[in-house]
């Protein structure tokens, strides 16, 4: 879902300024916010990451039917 609003807002950015002939750099604004959203899905990805490890660390196992077991 986030790979089709960063093209999205590509397209659109790039549209816009097609459409404002005053605008010399096309796009930028669009870019931008691709790369926060960019920036913000590597940032769950680690933290995911690191869950991960840190249960390994702690339980030496990844095996989900022990973790659901740990909630009760």
């Amino acid at each position: 879902m986030l790979n089709s609003v960063n093209l999205l807002l590509v397209a659109f950015s790039k549209m816009q300024a097609a459409k404002d002939a005053a605008v010399t750099v096309a796009g930028t604004d669009g870019q931008l916010f691709v790369f926060f959203i960019m920036v913000v899905a590597a940032a769950e990805v680690s933290v995911g990451l690191a869950i991960i490890v840190m249960m390994y660390r702690n339980i030496h196992s990844v095996d989900i039917n022990f973790l659901n077991r740990l909630k009760h």
